[in-house]
């Protein structure tokens, strides 16, 4: 099942839809719980358009099980719990996400609580760690500081051992 229609008041689900395959460097996930994000309300609403060429489906982060992995997947196995970034298509039974945007469930963590990660981690990591260089002892400065973001931010920054 996926949800085809959308609209203020409900989304509307269908039934037998293809289970989509996963090319190179793809992973096909049995979706057990989707996030909710920004983007998917703006898209329902119809103000954020699906990305180029991926499924108009919502839902942008998921957990769940691997189901297949595509040719030069390296590290990911059938069977594995996981969370994943997807380019759209997570409010779905199945989804393919590319394999660099697949996480291992933490140790100890719900499927629940996984499906929340992917969004907010591969952000800060890419904005702050990646592009910003933080360093341990450094300061971080967190505009917002109480939505997912900046809270994920924050904690990332403290793990490091950098001032916040």
């Amino acid at each position: 099942a996926r949800c085809v229609q959308l609209g203020p008041d409900a989304l509307v689900l269908t039934q037998n839809q293809p289970i989509p395959t996963c090319g190179t460097g793809e992973v096909l996930i049995k979706v057990a719980f989707a996030g909710v994000n920004r983007p998917d309300l703006m898209q329902r609403s119809g103000l954020y358009p699906p990305p180029t060429g991926h499924s108009a489906t919502l839902g942008l982060e998921v957990s769940g099980t691997v189901a297949a992995v595509g040719t030069s997947v390296i590290g990911i196995y059938v069977g594995q719990k996981v969370c994943a970034l997807t380019p759209g298509g997570g409010y779905a039974q199945f989804v393919v996400a590319p394999a660099g945007c697949v996480l291992p469930v933490p140790v100890g963590m719900s499927m629940r609580d996984a499906a929340a990660l992917p969004e907010t981690l591969f952000t800060v990591y890419y904005n702050v760690f990646m592009k910003g260089m933080l360093q341990p002892g450094q300061t971080l400065l967190v505009h917002g500081g109480a939505g997912g973001i900046g809270t994920t931010a924050i904690q990332m920054a403290k793990a490091l051992g950098a001032k916040v």
